[in-house]
Formats: C-alpha cells, sequence, structure tokens
C-alpha cells in the first residue's frame, strides 16, 4: 500500500481508480470563481533526466524538495523561491548498497522521506540513512538521529500521512542544524507508527496501526506524555488532522464500509461526528487550512479523464465544497500542515505525461503557482 502513493504521473492503478470513483458523495455546492489560474512553463531545453518523477515535498511557502527515481537511484532537487530556480539534480542523490544493473533494477526495499529543506531519510534493505546536507553526504540514521525525552523547542515535529515512508517513529528536525531527534521514552501504542500531524500551537497527533491506523495520540508537552483512544471495535482512522491542542478531527472507517468525519473539542477525549455517508477510498488528503478551514484532496471523472480536486470545508466538517478541479490525477500525498495542491501541465500524451508545476493554496480561495524542477 505504501508505493501506490508514488509515482507522481498522470495516472493511478485500476484499483485505486475505482476505490476513488466512489468518494464524492459529500454535499457539495458548484465550484466557486477562482483566482490565481496558473498557465504552465515552457518545456527546457535539452535531454531530459532518466527515470520517473517521484514525490515533491513543500517545506515551507516558497521552498520545497523534488525528488526524482531511476531505478536504485534517488536524485533531489531544492528550490527556496517558489520554484523559479532549483538544484541540480546531480548535487544530491542516493544509490541504494544492492542494486542489479540496467532496466532490470529494483526498488522494491528503496523508500525515501524528505524531513526538511536538507533532511533527507531512506530506507535500504532494512538499513535507514540520513543526509542533514542536502544530500550530498549519508550516515547510518540510527547513530545519527539523537534520542530526547522532549523534543527540542526549536525543533519540527515531521508531517506524514499514510504511511510515514522511512520514517517508522515520531521525529522532529532542527531546521537550522538539519539535525534530527527521536523521543526515548515508550510510544503510546505497539502498534506500528502510521501518521503524524503537527497542529499550529505545537502540539503533536499521531496514529499508530498496520493497513489503517487503529490508535489515535495526542501530545501537549512535546512528546512526553500522551492522550490515547481508539476508535469503537471493527473501525478503524483513515486520517487525524489538528487545529490545535483541543481541536482535531478523524476519518473513521466502518466494517460496513461507511466513512465518517468526527471532530473533538477537548484533545481527543470525546469526539461527536460531523458528516456521515462518505464511502472508504484507498486514502485521504485531509489538512487544516491557514484559516482553520478543512482541506481535502480527492478525485473525480470517468476513468479516462480523472481530475484532481481541492475540496474545503469551513463549517466545522459538516459539508464540503470543491475550492478547485482541475489537477492531474497523481498518486502522491498533495497536503501539509496549513497547505495543499493540486499537480498541473505535462504537455504530453496521457497516461505518461509528467506534471511540471502545482498549484498551492492555504484556504482554498487565493491560488499561486509553484514550478516543479525540470527532468
Amino acid at each position: 500500500m505504501a508505493r501506490s502513493r508514488r509515482r507522481r504521473s498522470g495516472a493511478l492503478g485500476a484499483t485505486a481508480l475505482a476505490l476513488l470513483a466512489t468518494l464524492i458523495v459529500v454535499p457539495l455546492v458548484a465550484q466557486p470563481k477562482r483566482s490565481g489560474s496558473a498557465e504552465p512553463p515552457l518545456p527546457s531545453p535539452g535531454p531530459s533526466l532518466p527515470g520517473k518523477p517521484g514525490d515533491f515535498t513543500l517545506t515551507g511557502p516558497e521552498s520545497g524538495v523534488d525528488v526524482r527515481v531511476d531505478g536504485c537511484v534517488l536524485r533531489f532537487a531544492r528550490t527556496t523561491d517558489g520554484g523559479r530556480t532549483w538544484s541540480d539534480w546531480d548535487d544530491a542523490r542516493y544509490q541504494a548498497t544492492r542494486c542489479e544493473p540496467g532496466p532490470a533494477a529494483s526498488r522494491a526495499n528503496l523508500e525515501y522521506s524528505v524531513l526538511g529543506d536538507r533532511t533527507y531519510l531512506v530506507y535500504d534493505g532494512g538499513l535507514r540513512r540520513l543526509s542533514t546536507d542536502y544530500g550530498r553526504t549519508w550516515q547510518d540514521a540510527h547513530e545519527a538521529i539523537t534520542a530526547v525525552r522532549a523534543f527540542p523547542p526549536t525543533a519540527r515535529p515531521v508531517f506524514c500521512q499514510f504511511p510515514c515512508q522511512a520514517v517508522d517513529q515520531p521525529l522532529a528536525v532542527d531546521p537550522s542544524t538539519g539535525g534530527v531527534y527521536r523521543l526515548s521514552g515508550p510510544p503510546p501504542s505497539l502498534l506500528p507508527f502510521f501518521s503524524l500531524y503537527p497542529a499550529s500551537d505545537g502540539s503533536i497527533w499521531i496514529t499508530y496501526g498496520v493497513n489503517q491506523a487503529e490508535v489515535g495520540a495526542r501530545s501537549t508537552d512535546r512528546g512526553v506524555t500522551w492522550t490515547t483512544w481508539t476508535p469503537p471495535t471493527g473501525k478503524s482512522l483513515l486520517a487525524l488532522v489538528a487545529v490545535d491542542e483541543r481541536k482535531g478531527y478523524q476519518l473513521v472507517s466502518g466494517a460496513d464500509g461507511a466513512v465518517t468525519l468526527e471532530r473533538t473539542q477537548d484533545g481527543g477525549r470525546s469526539w461527536s461526528t460531523t458528516l456521515t455517508g462518505l464511502p472508504e477510498v484507498a486514502h485521504w488528503d485531509l489538512t487544516v487550512g491557514s484559516d482553520g478551514s478543512l482541506l481535502a484532496i480527492t478525485q473525480t471523472g470517468p476513468d479516462d479523464a480523472r481530475a484532481q480536486e481541492v475540496l474545503v470545508s469551513r463549517d466545522d466538517g459538516r459539508s464540503f465544497t470543491v475550492a478547485r478541479g482541475d489537477g492531474m490525477p497523481v498518486a502522491s500525498v498533495c497536503v501539509v500542515p496549513g497547505y495543499a495542491w493540486l499537480f498541473g501541465g505535462g504537455g504530453g500524451p496521457e497516461p505518461e505525461a509528467e506534471a511540471d508545476h502545482l498549484v498551492l493554496t492555504q484556504d482554498g480561495r487565493i491560488w499561486k503557482q509553484f514550478l516543479l524542477a525540470a527532468p
């Protein structure tokens, strides 16, 4: 399931398409007029870099890291000016320790996570390798990550959603040094780590589970103590996000396939239903916008003409409207706390066309273009 979210191209597998096709049954209204429409940039001259696009990670309003996957080689490019300029693909790369040469190269045991502008984590055949210098050098992650009782005030907890690829526990990164921290205390659950959402006030909301999350937890003291909860028997958590230490939202899937949106106003101790009748789907991209609204990414349309949408709720999750619906149908997470985006462009024949830009929003009203690194 983890790898089904990879490969930022214009197509998803048939199973994922069939599941996503059932999503739009929430209360929707007509799409409003939008601003900031993006025009795709002209293609770069010269030969393209080999391989396929990986995941893009937004690390700030104008900064991000893009990944290119070529067999057992990962290449990383970064920008700090909204995509107008990018570092060279060959400045930062990682090659798997065990790799078959030629087109038969396998990356079945190679996963990666961008933890920050300069900090990248790779899971390579049972070992985790960490770079804190923009991918130029790599070291053993177990030795390089510092264990602490509580995340330092200057360290930012690492957001991750369904599931966390190379990350197997809650981590935080100091943006000034690239240093990474993990918690030394016992985790709130013995199940595998599943997701982490850092709220704007510093509280940390996480889930644990196998194929879907089965335990939720929240910390208000940088990871020292936790409040935990579990959904009723037969149900699981699809997504968990939070506004602050008290107010959060979770999507709960029932044994009958029904999905419910719930809200807490006491830090996860109790939950109330805000929206019912949502069908079960393969993945949910969910985040809280800069104005406290809920932003969700989904897909719509027939299989041969899929489009990706941003849905927004401004009434505490009681209904959603379509904020924008002209995105390429990608298989990559399209949210971070406070932001959501759609991929666009490509210019080539579907389904092999690659996105060349994204349109970014913090509230579902205002949009801006963010260019991707040219291959």
